[in-house]
């Protein structure tokens, strides 16, 4: 059980007679807590109040759905003083929250949690989808509208590793659908024209205009093709995050190998 330790001696809060003054509410003691038990649950006093504030809104909403007559009770969990004991974990846990979480800063991944648990997405996975969201979007519009002619187009993210938008440049290349995922962009360049594949990405960075250079591309067999590619950056990509929109479009017939 999450709060087993209380069994082995770690110090908690316990229910006390003590109280304030006539009619102020009873607050649990203070008891200190040796440095060593304070490491073990480093910082859960952020993760409770972040998991109450998420859940209900304040500690007194909290407080009232758990059963909790004064809020102060709360205040020596909240300032990391005490350790929540047996009864307030068990109120957490009747309330949902992750027990091992907020003690220990570990998720419980449990294979009960079935579909509800997938519709809990985090921040970061809510932004990537709203990114990949609106580079489709941006593909759609470069399919419909693009008002001169090319082959393929990539998009890529700072770290220019093929992603989700490899299915035109596969066609392009021969390759079978899904085989550019986790490519580096620079790696489907000839050797002799991968430095200047990074010349022509860097002065993208520094702000000048979109220019076109000639570099020959490895196809799926070994052989390369020689294509026209300009590329263009988008600083203010969703939160400050840098994308890239390149298009390509073929010059000559596929070349020998090397």
């Amino acid at each position: 059980m999450a709060w087993s330790f209380l069994r082995n001696g770690v110090t908690g809060s316990r229910k006390s007679n003590v109280h304030g003054p006539a009619g102020a509410c009873p607050v649990p003691p203070v008891r200190k807590t040796d440095w060593k038990t304070m490491d073990i649950y480093k910082d859960f006093n952020f993760r409770l109040r972040e998991y109450i504030l998420k859940k209900h809104g304040s500690v007194s909403a909290f407080c009232r759905v758990a059963g909790i007559k004064y809020p102060a009770q709360m205040t020596p969990y909240l300032q990391g003083k005490s350790v929540p004991g047996r009864k307030m974990l068990e109120k957490l846990q009747k309330d949902g929250a992750d027990i091992d979480w907020i003690l220990h800063g570990e998720k419980t991944h449990s294979p009960a949690a079935g579909l509800g648990g997938c519709l809990k997405t985090s921040g970061y996975k809510v932004e990537m989808d709203d990114i990949i969201r609106r580079m489709r979007r941006l593909c759609r519009q470069m399919d419909e509208s693009f008002p001169t002619p090319f082959d393929t187009y990539i998009v890529l993210d700072s770290t220019l590793l093929l992603g989700e938008f490899t299915d035109s440049l596969e066609r392009f290349l021969g390759y079978e659908p899904g085989a550019l995922k986790g490519v580096h962009f620079l790696d489907l360049f000839h050797s002799g024209d991968r430095k200047s594949a990074r010349c022509h990405l860097e002065s993208c960075d520094g702000g000048s205009s979109p220019s076109e250079t000639i570099s020959r591309f490895r196809s799926a067999g070994g052989r390369y093709v020689s294509a026209e590619w300009s590329i263009q950056a988008n600083h203010d990509a969703g939160n400050g995050k840098k994308e890239y929109v390149i298009i390509a479009r073929r010059r000559e017939a596929f070349m020998g190998i090397g």
